[in-house]
């Protein structure tokens, strides 16, 4: 045999034994990957957890803005602003005073109303007291020629025939003026309406001087004041959107929330709805589904939502008009139950169990009975109570271990 042949012939030991031992590394490697994965899987992680009393509900949630109610306040006239005792953040009473116009024109102008109601009472008196005089003239005459012309009647072969026809004729246009005078109401009834008109005047005149005092309608917080003392104040405005000032009255918030197209059929007035606002974090206002418009309104993505009114059970001064939050409207609710999380419990053999520490700090199997569930927690029916404590299996990849 040739050297190069014996070269050739150890080279291709040395490369089976590489590989050999190549391979032995891989499979090695591939039984230490194999026991850390089932190292792994094996692991598990065990939480303790306290059994509560608390709420379960199912909700479905939309975007929400508190709206406070606010009065908008305007002199009904014009005239020249002569005291503003209130300023912008004032707390108010119903009845008290805004602003006051100058009087001075409106009070003369009630003089002259109440004068000129004084005037047309005293032509009706007068019309009557002469309606009066006429008739009882007519009355005296008509009596007198009845007085005259009866007793003749009664024996007219006394009497020329002559005779006896002009008194009778005398006696008939008395009845008749009689009669007239009775009917003679035109002028009382045109009095009668002067008076009506001069009280119209007299009222509006009254109502007028009372206007010229602007008094809030409701308690709440002056938010607005649009002028100042000694400007000359006119109504209307440049697009009818005149405002004097404006009151946000108190205890009135509301909550308008945009519903989605696709919630919007699990909405119904009178619902529950618990609110959070994002200036207020911690706290849950509970409310309740007032309204629903039905003009839908759609983004500039095309999403169609509609909007509800939520009046909130306990507004108060904090929730401040514009606030943002969300609102939960409560769809299926469940209140002060027994709960667990789901997680706690397991099915053996049918039954439902939880892990339980006993007083001896050892967990042992408790079978219970569940009930009405959010998704995260369950009610306990029975099994447990409060305070009892279970705990919830998870397995996890071991702490020392790096993936």
């Amino acid at each position: 045999m040739q050297w190069s042949d014996k070269l050739s012939g150890f080279k291709s030991k040395k490369a089976l034994a590489i590989g050999t031992v190549l391979i032995c590394l891989g499979l090695a490697g591939s039984f230490f990957l194999w026991q850390r994965s089932m190292q792994k899987v094996t692991a598990e992680e065990i939480k303790e957890v306290t059994v509560q009393r608390g709420d379960l509900k199912i909700d479905m949630e939309a975007d929400v803005k508190a709206e406070q109610t606010s009065v908008v306040l305007n002199f009904p006239m014009e005239g020249i602003i002569k005291e503003i005792p209130v300023a912008v953040g004032s707390k108010i009473k119903a009845g008290d005073v805004i602003a006051r116009l100058d009087p001075e024109k409106y009070e003369l102008e009630l003089q002259s109303a109440r004068a000129n109601y004084e005037a047309a009472q005293a032509k009706l008196a007068k019309a009557r007291e002469d309606y009066q005089d006429k008739l009882v003239a007519a009355k005296e005459k008509l009596d007198n020629a009845r007085l005259v012309y009866e007793p003749m009647s009664q024996i007219p072969d006394a009497f020329s025939k002559q005779e006896l026809s002009l008194k009778k004729t005398a006696a008939d246009s008395a009845a008749e003026s009689y009669e007239l005078a009775k009917e003679a109401t035109s002028s009382i009834k045109m009095e009668e309406a002067n008076v009506a008109q001069a009280l119209v005047a007299l009222k509006k005149a009254e109502k007028n001087l009372a206007d010229t005092v602007l008094r809030s309608p409701v308690d709440g917080t002056v938010l607005y004041l649009g002028s100042k003392v000694g400007e000359h104040y006119t109504t209307g405005g440049d697009n009818g959107d005149k405002k004097f000032a404006v009151v946000a009255e108190d205890n009135a918030v509301y909550v308008n929330a945009k519903v989605l197209e696709l919630d919007i059929g699990q909405v119904s007035p009178g619902q529950v709805v618990e609110v959070k606002f994002e200036a207020l974090r911690d706290e849950l206002f509970p409310g309740k589904v007032t309204g629903i418009i039905p003009l839908p309104q759609t983004d500039s993505s095309g999403v169609v939502s509609y909007e509800v009114d939520v009046q909130l059970d306990r507004p108060e001064p904090r929730i401040k008009n514009g606030m943002t939050g969300t609102a939960s409207f409560i769809l299926v609710q469940k209140k002060d139950v027994l709960m667990i999380p789901n997680a706690a419990v397991r099915r053996v053999d049918g039954a439902q169990v939880v892990e339980k520490l006993n007083e001896q700090g050892q967990y042992v199997t408790q079978r219970v009975k569940t009930g009405f569930t959010d998704g995260t927690n369950v009610e306990v029916i029975s099994g447990l109570k409060q305070g009892d404590k279970v705990i919830i299996r998870t397995k996890k990849a071991n702490q020392g271990e790096k993936a």
